[in-house]
């Protein structure tokens, strides 16, 4: 590679030599030009002045045509010693006489400069021409030519003094070229190498030195100011990169503490959220199979309709729980989705029904429509379903002071022509500002600051809904007019199960009245009314008959407009032609009156239903109107349970309480059961038996439910088998989800379970069929008062679950304690012995049984302190406390037991 300092000498000295040479040489071939255009242009006036005197002499002789004396006068100028030839051309331009040597180059005719020049002498001629005038009249042309030899030699001299001073001027040149080398190159050069330095070596700490104070030096001073900043840049660099190291090892640190703090309050979260939920769910567990109890027995249709709104409420506060639990799974974006067949018209009547009394105490009309093009059944997940209307319903009733508020539901194809449903609740409540209806979907947003404090909440259900709604591939939105009302509506894409059942058209015209309270209902009932092929008009509930009468087929009327009807119709109830259907609240006495005295000749009751609508225009049709029998004692549908057919059931269960448990539920389910101990033996029973199903307890011995589930799918793939459903049974809540389903299990069932839940679970497995004798099994409450007691050991609720299991034979119950009692006494005595040998997994593994049969026969107390000593932690747990609270509810449980024997006994005699 060149040195750049070499090349800058180098390009340097040329730089001046060829200054210094050029000057010198401009300078020259301006004297030289300069001198030989004096000299020529002196020749050329000499020479036109002589040919002028020519001119003039021979003026007179061309004039005349006298050639002889022309040419005389001519020799004269020949004598001239630079003139070697002589021309003259008439005024004509033809030739006169020439005198001279040497050929003509070209024609006379075309005298142009040398073109009129002897061939011998034209190369270094200088040729100039006058005019002859004769008395003011030009008569010809004088052509004179000069030899100009002297000129070139002239020249060439000038030449040859330029050349010598341009060499002496490069000579110069060279030497003040290498007095500067040493005044501007060597510093440059210096400069030059510690810039090489630093590049090569990255060591700042080197300066160049400063020679001169001129420009150079100053570049220097800046270069090394340069490396100064540079040098100060990288110090501080150097000791930021050095804390940086210790903040990040800080901060590192601090995330790792943070960390482990999150995952232990994670931890204490999913535990608190576990025993919050095995709180609420023992005594909602009674409440809803008390409920349960209540709704299979001879219910008057309005007392049916308490127990069903028990029933649903207990139901929703369970979904409820499961929310709780579901929302860290909704954060974390793993919110698990059924989908099973759903009715969309169950699923509101469900919500309408659930909000009603709220809705009816505050004034407001909460009503349904659900449209004509809505299947029977689709493919959904009913508890988010349900979890999202209710959400949007209770919001309307809470932002709405009077008015209505109004649950629908419609089919919709989008742009690829799938199948949507769309779900509306619209409200006439005080509406929410266009600039905040965007907000209002966001976690703990409100559309006012003052709402939380005005109408309460947090302001995170709506985000919930919406993200509930993305998991089922929907979307919700809203329009709202401030001060006039909302609409919130939602739709998602659907698989259709069962098609929409129309209502039954009526072969003949008909005419119907709607005289009832509100605004929503009247105008819903009209709409299923015209669906029907019946018209209808609305009219206030106090309007008078008489108007009405002449025309009216049905009457759908409250009680108040009934009563005015009765007064002032004519004639007694048999005389009146219109059909009269008493529409009532929930809880209202008037009915009863009503249909007793033939005013009402048949009751629907609020809030409708579009299938409590069509039933009623069914009987309207087919004159089964029910009078009285509309309000007296009936069996209750609700008792229906499904008979699973020669179906085989392998229930495995280490407890004998929760085998006679689960025994007696499959018996009463039409099922066969086949009972083992513990998950090995299951594991040889499906080897040996053909069996539909296998329930699973999770914690058994030898082998437990989710390393039995192993071997079972294991041994299917292994022999191209098909699969068999296997269910769990735990007294756990859904935190065990992620291991029961990774060993292979279908589902879980929660203990204590009731015969209920136990058949819903098996019908997704199970083909079954509805039984006639079920249907119309009527449950009648036992003479023997069996009265709960507050903080009894055993919880009254489950007991009466038990027996309800086993309807049939009856005394599951009395069973059920008396294998408690057996079998307890050794579980505790393995309780005890697990603490003295401090084996934490024998310690979980002994609480964990004891706790499944304690909760199977209601001895809640008992199975809570097994669950406090199952949970707890081994490094500091204190084992003597959690040991002494078992002992005490253990002896509690059995000095209760005789007597509770006894009483279910006598009960089930």
């Amino acid at each position: 590679m060149q040195n750049p300092n070499n090349s800058l000498r180098s390009r340097l000295t040329t730089l001046v030599i060829v200054a210094i040479f050029g000057s010198v040489t401009i300078v020259t071939a301006s004297s030289v030009s300069r001198e030989i255009g004096q000299y020529g242009n002196g020749r050329k006036a000499e020479l036109e002045a002589s040919a002028t005197v020519f001119a003039y002499a021979i003026a007179d002789h061309v004039r005349s045509q006298n050639k002889p004396a022309a040419l005389e006068a001519l020799r004269a100028i020949s004598r001239f010693p630079t003139i070697e030839f002589v021309r003259v051309e008439d005024a004509s331009g033809d030739l006169f006489v020439e005198l001279g040597g040497g050929e003509m180059l070209t024609d006379t005719s075309q005298p142009e400069s040398s073109s009129l020049l002897p061939n011998s002498i034209a190369k270094d001629a200088s040729v100039v021409s006058v005019p002859i005038i004769n008395s003011g009249d030009i008569v010809g042309v004088l052509w004179v030519y000069a030899d100009s030899s002297q000129l070139s030699e002239r020249i060439t001299t000038l030449i040859w003094d330029a050349v010598y001073a341009a060499l002496f001027a490069a000579g110069i040149g060279l030497l003040i070229a290498l007095r500067m080398q040493r005044a501007v190159t060597r510093p440059i050069h210096n400069l030059s190498n510690i810039m090489n330095s630093v590049r090569t070596t990255g060591d700042f700490g080197n300066r160049a030195k400063r020679i001169s104070n001129d420009e150079i030096g100053e570049l220097v001073d800046s270069f090394n100011e340069m490396l100064d900043q540079i040098q100060e840049r990288d110090a501080k660099l150097l000791a930021h990169q050095q804390n940086l190291k210790k903040i990040v090892r800080q901060r590192t640190k601090q995330f790792e503490d943070a960390k482990e703090i999150a995952e232990a309050a994670n931890s204490a979260k999913s535990e608190f959220l576990a025993t919050m939920s095995h709180e609420i769910r023992t005594p909602m567990n009674g409440m809803l199979v008390m409920a349960e109890l209540l709704n299979n027995a001879p219910l008057a249709p309005r007392q049916k309709r308490y127990a069903d709104v028990i029933v649903k409420s207990g139901q929703s506060l369970i979904s409820i729980i499961n929310d709780i639990l579901d929302f860290s799974k909704i954060e974390a974006g793993r919110l698990e989705l059924e989908s099973i067949d759903v009715n969309p018209v169950d699923v509101i009547h469900d919500v309408v029904g659930l909000f009603w009394e709220r809705a009816s105490s505050s004034g407001i009309d909460l009503a349904a429509y659900v449209g004509p093009d809505v299947p029977h059944t689709i493919k959904c997940d009913p508890v988010r379903l349900n979890q999202v209307l209710s959400n949007l319903v209770n919001n309307a009733l809470k932002f709405t002071e009077k008015g209505s508020v109004v649950v629908s539901a419609k089919m919709l194809k989008n742009d690829n022509d799938v199948d949507l449903i769309e779900f509306s609740v619209t409200d006439t409540g005080v509406g929410i500002a266009s600039e905040k209806q965007k907000a209002i979907f966001e976690a703990f947003s409100q559309a006012d600051q003052t709402t939380t404090r005005k109408f309460g909440g947090t302001g995170l259900g709506l985000a919930i809904c919406s993200k509930i709604l993305k998991a089922m591939n929907g979307e919700i939105s809203v329009a709202s007019i401030e001060g006039k009302g909302s609409r919130f509506f939602f739709h998602f894409p659907v698989t259709v199960a069962e098609p929409a059942r129309p209502f039954v058209r009526l072969d003949k015209e008909m005419r119907a009245i709607i005289a009832i309270d509100g605004v929503a209902t009247p105008r819903m009932l009209s709409r299923y009314l015209h669906e029907a092929g019946i018209s209808s008009q609305i009219v206030a509930p106090q309007a008078v008959f008489a108007s009405h009468m002449a025309y009216a087929d049905i009457i759908f009327a409250s009680p108040a407009f009934l009563d005015t009807f009765k007064e002032t119709a004519e004639g007694g109830p048999d005389q009146w032609i219109p059909t009269r259907i008493c529409v009532s609240e929930l809880g209202d006495a008037a009915p009863d009156r009503l249909l007793e005295a033939g005013v009402a000749e048949d009751l629907i009751i609020k809030p409708l239903s579009r299938y409590d609508v069509m039933e009623q225009i069914e009987r309207v049709d087919t004159n089964t109107l029910r009078g009285e029998r509309a309000v007296s004692l009936t069996g209750s549908d609700h008792a229906a349970l499904p008979v699973f057919s020669s179906k085989r059931v392998l229930a495995a269960d280490d407890s004998a309480v929760n085998r006679e448990v689960v025994s007696a539920a499959l018996v009463r389910l039409g099922l066969e059961p086949i009972l083992v101990e513990n998950g090995r033996e299951a594991l040889e029973a499906t080897r040996k038996e053909n069996v539909d199903l296998i329930l699973m307890d999770c914690s058994m011995p030898e082998m437990d439910g989710f390393e039995a589930t192993r071997a079972i799918r294991k041994r299917e793939q292994d022999e191209g088998t098909a699969r068999t459903p296997i269910i769990a049974l735990t007294a756990h809540v859904a935190q065990d989800e992620t291991e029961w389903r990774s060993a292979g299990m279908d589902n879980y069932l929660t203990k204590p379970f009731t015969i209920k839940t136990l058949a819903d679970a098996l019908s997704h497995y199970l083909d079954h069929e509805n039984s006639s004798a079920h249907k119309t099994h009527i449950v009648v409450e036992s003479e023997v008062a069996i009265e709960p007691l507050m903080n009894a050991p055993f919880d009254v609720a489950v007991l009466e679950s038990l027996d309800s299991m086993d309807s049939e034979h009856g005394g599951l119950a009395a069973r059920a304690l008396r294998l408690f009692g057996e079998h307890s006494k050794d579980a505790m005595l393995r309780v005890a012995a697990s603490l003295k040998g401090d084996d934490a997994a024998e310690i979980k593994s002994a609480a964990h049984a004891l706790k499944s049969m304690s909760y199977n026969v209601g001895a809640m107390a008992l199975g809570d302190a097994c669950a406090a000593l199952e949970t707890s932690d081994p490094e500091t747990a204190d084992y003597g406390a959690l040991m002494k609270a078992l002992k005490q509810t253990f002896v509690s449980a059995h000095e209760a037991l005789t007597e509770t024997i006894a009483r279910y006994e006598k009960a089930a005699a």
